[in-house]
């Protein structure tokens, strides 16, 4: 997968709807919140990349694509391209 960035508001959104999206604390969080703004979080795991996208996708339900934040749809984008 490439290496994407994105601003620390669009990561902080995302993990917002993550910790919604999940009864318990996914791992995902956990990685995000381990690594926070110094260094990039994996997403070579199969379920992780599932997840993340199962997210996203919710998202554009709700707001559309062209409200997503900045660097939200790219990261979708990647994770389509990983799938």
């Amino acid at each position: 997968m490439r290496l994407l960035a994105f601003p620390w508001e669009s990561a902080q959104e995302f993990l917002v709807r993550c910790i919604a999206a999940h009864p318990t604390v996914h791992p995902l969080v956990e990685q995000f919140r381990a690594v926070g703004v110094s260094r990039p979080v994996d997403l070579t795991d199969p379920g992780d990349r599932v997840f993340a996208l199962g997210v996203i996708e919710g998202w554009v339900a709700q707001v559309g694509e062209d409200e997503l934040p900045l660097g939200i749809s790219e990261l979708a984008k990647a994770l389509r391209d990983q799938g």
